[in-house]
């Protein structure tokens, strides 16, 4: 954590107090929770709802229907590219 944000390690390091994710931002990047990997839904319980946003080979997507099962690249009206995964 730094500054409420939550962060992923890039690189293994020893912790220096001079050495905040904007100073050395090769450390680390913005851990993304709301960004998982598309999977493939399995059932009702795990579809995709309207608005979620997953990555899938490299980019970004949101859904936009609900009860979403397709990948992007299965049904790509189902989804908005939102740009690359950084």
């Amino acid at each position: 954590w730094h500054d409420l944000t939550l962060y992923t390690c890039l690189q293994a390091h020893t912790t220096q107090s001079d050495w905040s994710p904007p100073v050395v931002p090769a450390l680390r990047k913005v851990h993304r929770a709301d960004l998982a990997p598309w999977v493939q839904p399995q059932g009702a319980h795990d579809e995709y709802p309207l608005g979620a946003k997953v990555t899938y080979q490299g980019r970004v997507y949101q859904s936009k229907i609900a009860a979403n099962v397709w990948s992007p690249t299965a049904y790509p009206a189902g989804w908005q590219d939102l740009g690359p995964a950084v």
